[in-house]
């Protein structure tokens, strides 16, 4: 089973919620489910315009099901015939000729600028409690020539280290992505900052993570895409047990 999950965020004040489960069943033919999650209620409640009702979803208590993926989630993926789609899934490591929707969604963000949607994989530990996950790092100062210079001389394979951020208030989510010599990079995303700050069972420096590749010609967005792995406890799933992600439906 592929799981993916859909959050919202306000630009303005840098609040985010995670607010929907996308699950498809590896089975012929493939069946999806959307269902809401706790942190829908969080965003309804939020100043965060048309967030909840998700397009599509109307009721925050039922399990929307369909043979084929739904709508608002296959339109944020690449159209495949567009002759520039295999350089842009080069971007983030997949295979042009094996990658699906939810794969490329997985790593992409299905990012819009008709909305502040965006879509992230779930970390789903094996059952030894080792997980891996891949993601473009966040954040990057293309104005630090200290930064560019950086990025530019990493190789596939590089250790890199994950570094709480500060206490200040703006800051209180995130993780920074740092060299081993300490020149700060850019970030985590925020649900993997959200879930490593959040779950006890994880300590950073028990983490490997490392470069996958470094896109020299792309934009800052998808400039340096690393690979973060680690292990649990045996039985540990923290977005099983992180209260905002628990679904509502089957509540």
């Amino acid at each position: 089973m592929t799981t993916l999950f859909l959050a919202c965020h306000d630009r303005r004040n840098r609040s985010w919620y995670p607010v929907g489960r996308l699950t498809r069943n590896d089975s012929e033919p493939f069946e999806y489910e959307f269902e809401y999650i706790r942190g829908a209620f969080e965003a309804k409640n939020s100043a965060i315009p048309l967030a909840v009702p998700v397009p599509g979803f109307p009721e925050l208590d039922k399990a929307y099901r369909a043979t084929e993926i739904f709508p608002i989630f296959r339109y944020r993926a690449m159209n495949k015939r567009r002759p520039d789609r295999p350089e842009y899934l080069n971007l983030f490591g997949l295979d042009p000729d094996d990658t699906d929707v939810l794969a490329e969604l997985a790593i992409s963000g299905g990012h819009s600028v008709a909305d502040t949607f965006e879509i992230f994989p779930a970390i789903e530990p094996d059952a030894q409690g080792r997980f891996k996950t891949r993601f473009i790092v966040q954040g990057l100062r293309p104005s630090d020539p200290e930064t560019i210079e950086c990025i530019a001389s990493l190789n596939p394979g590089d250790h890199l280290e994950p570094a709480l951020a500060d206490n200040s208030q703006s800051a209180q989510h995130s993780i920074r992505v740092k060299t081993t010599d300490q020149v700060h990079l850019g970030w985590l995303p925020r649900y993997l900052a959200d879930v490593l700050r959040q779950s006890d069972a994880l300590n950073l420096a028990d983490l490997d993570l490392r470069v996958v590749q470094v896109n020299h010609d792309a934009p800052p967005s998808h400039r340096l895409l690393v690979e973060l792995s680690g292990q649990l406890p045996p039985g540990i799933d923290p977005m099983v047990e992180l209260e905002q992600y628990q679904p509502i439906a089957s509540n």
